[in-house]
């Protein structure tokens, strides 16, 4: 068709049409930081964060005394002295006397949003250090302390492919790195086995595994002695499930976490909540730092460490492909 002689349109109006962005901002990336925020908290109180951790003697069906004899000392031994650095999460916002000025949308001051949003993306930076391997380190003035991960601080369930390994942490902090081992897919049979030497080691298992999205689809797989049924009544609709949320085994319950953050990692943890600390030396905090000009610095800072407690009721499954 041809348009009328001298039309008025929305291209001819283009210089004086209002735009149309809407008056919020959306989140692309998740906020959810499983482990740390279902941890429970501590308080550090030097840059060292030490516990100690003792164990029971092993049980011994011939610990029989003869009657009347003398009694002997029983050798005892100290508690394990253990500790983790605490690790300086930083990020400093600049904005500008206009940026905080202007009429914006999604947002009233940039200032505000831009401190939320820092504290959305430190506790997303120590939830990735906790998940990790990497091991502590003490710092000085040219190195950044390091809060050792589960990765290194779980080693008596350490479940290893054929030449891996995890050095023990009885004392002091976790500073060598896990040896690598040859490259296993994630199994039942590696779930069942770090499931029974948990139990036998703590008397109990995790409640929780926490894994990548990839093996999280691998342990849907896994087959049990019960098939997955869904009864449909009267008009209701069916539903495939295909995938697993909790797996029962022999030692008890355990949920499937699925963890963003994981993805394409060689690990999957199990955990026992109540044995996760987060020990903080400075809970999240935003200070003004000087003015040097026409805007203004806020420097956003927590200071935490990493706690396990009971190690030996959790377990580390490593080495694994797929991930």
């Amino acid at each position: 068709m041809t348009l009328p002689n001298n039309i008025y349109t929305r291209h001819t109006a283009a210089t004086n049409v209002r735009e149309d962005l809407a008056d919020f901002i959306a989140m692309q990336d998740p906020e959810t930081t499983p482990i740390s925020s279902s941890a429970g908290k501590a308080k550090a109180m030097q840059t060292f964060h030490e516990w100690s951790r003792d164990a029971l003697a092993a049980p011994n069906a011939d610990n029989a005394a003869i009657d009347g004899d003398d009694a002997t000392g029983t050798a005892i031994t100290p508690p394990d002295r253990v500790g983790n650095y605490c690790q300086i999460f930083n990020k400093t916002i600049v904005i500008s006397r206009r940026a905080e000025s202007v009429d914006k949308a999604g947002m009233k001051s940039a200032i505000a949003y831009n401190k939320v949003k820092a504290y959305k993306e430190l506790m997303r930076h120590l939830e990735k250090s906790i998940v990790s391997s990497n091991i502590a380190v003490v710092g000085s003035g040219v190195a950044a302390p390091k809060s050792a991960g589960l990765g290194v601080l779980l080693y008596t369930n350490a479940q290893h492919g054929s030449g891996g390994s995890t050095v023990a942490h009885t004392s002091g902090a976790a500073t060598t790195a896990p040896t690598a081992g040859t490259a296993r897919a994630f199994t039942k049979t590696l779930l069942d086995n770090a499931c029974q030497a948990t139990y036998i080691s703590s008397g109990q298992v995790p409640e929780a595994l926490y894994m990548g999205p990839a093996h999280k689809t691998v342990a849907s797989t896994f087959t049990g002695i019960a098939a997955n049924r869904y009864e449909v009544k009267g008009t209701n609709q069916g539903a495939i499930i295909g995938g697993a949320d909790v797996y029962v085994g022999d030692f008890g319950a355990m949920t499937f976490v699925p963890h963003y953050m994981m993805a394409g990692s060689t690990n999957v943890y199990g955990l026992k909540r109540s044995e996760i600390k987060v020990a903080y030396l400075q809970p999240y905090k935003s200070t003004e730092l000087g003015k040097t000009g026409d805007s203004v610095k806020y420097q956003c800072l927590l200071d935490a460490t990493l706690r396990v407690e009971a190690e030996k009721a959790c377990f580390k499954i490593a080495d694994l492909s797929g991930g």
